[in-house]
């Protein structure tokens, strides 16, 4: 690590809060692909005035964000999480310029492999970095380009494909089996919302985060089970038109007729 980044990790790092650029398009922190480095960043500012002209700038561009600010103890878990989005590199600005820096140089990274081996979803990096670029585009206000709207689906769902998924459950008369995986099917029900139509879409979540952030309280009462991508039209329930992802987050919906089709072309 160069000389200048050591201070600039150290200037970040005694900050009493800072600001970041947020995407009301996914509800998650704007991420980009430099397209030198093809790294995938994300932005910090030491000052809200920065931070407020950089979403400006994005915003003329018809890329809808605005900025966030971080309190001082709420910065290292924010830091922590840019694993969880497959982010490599923040870009720091202050009074001294622009450096960018590593993630790891800012927050220590998670055993990938023990996460891995976990029967739940904890992180689903590369799924959740696919889902904002994607999504980041498709929801501009702009006419898009159809082939590169095509080429970010595509990675986006080669990494659905791939994915675990987190199923909520609520058990009836179970109370002796405190396992998350083994439930009796004959005694659960399945979650669902209703969307401002009336049609009824289930949630699903990438990781445990994306599932306590939904959940909220009633995560204590419920259980999780562990799906795959295939899986998926098993647990479709009367009426429902399909699944909703990640619903506090990117908010992804998949209909009936998209799991089809996926399942078709891509498996």
């Amino acid at each position: 690590m160069s000389i200048d980044n050591k201070f600039a990790v150290k200037k970040l790092q005694k900050l009493d809060g800072f600001f970041t650029v947020f995407s009301p398009l996914t509800r998650m922190p704007y991420v980009a692909c430099d397209e030198e480095t093809f790294d995938d960043q994300v932005y910090v500012f030491a000052a809200e005035e920065p931070c407020k002209e950089f979403v400006k700038t994005l915003n003329d561009q018809k890329i809808p964000t605005t900025a966030l600010k971080i309190p001082q103890p709420q910065m290292r878990g924010f830091l922590g999480s840019l694993y969880s989005l497959d982010v490599n590199m923040v870009v720091f600005q202050d009074d001294a310029g622009e450096c960018a820096i590593a993630t790891e140089e800012l927050a220590k990274a998670p055993d990938m492999e023990k996460l891995k081996s976990s029967q739940i979803p904890i992180m689903n990096p590369q799924l959740t970095l696919t889902m904002i670029y994607f999504l980041q585009e498709l929801r501009r206000p702009i006419k898009h380009d159809v082939a590169r709207l095509r080429e970010l689906e595509d990675e986006m769902v080669a990494n659905l494909i791939k994915a675990t998924f987190i199923l909520g459950i609520e058990t009836v008369n179970d109370e002796e089996n405190t396992d998350p995986i083994k439930v009796n099917m004959k005694n659960i029900r399945i979650p669902f919302m209703k969307s401002k139509e009336g049609d009824i879409f289930q949630p699903i979540y990438s990781d445990f985060s994306e599932f306590r952030k939904y959940a909220g309280p009633n995560a204590q009462k419920m259980r999780m089970s562990s799906l795959t991508f295939n899986q998926l039209p098993q647990f479709l329930i009367k009426d429902s038109k399909g699944f909703v992802l990640n619903p506090a987050g990117v908010n992804l919906v998949l209909t009936v007729d998209q799991l089809k089709r996926i399942l078709k072309d891509y498996s």
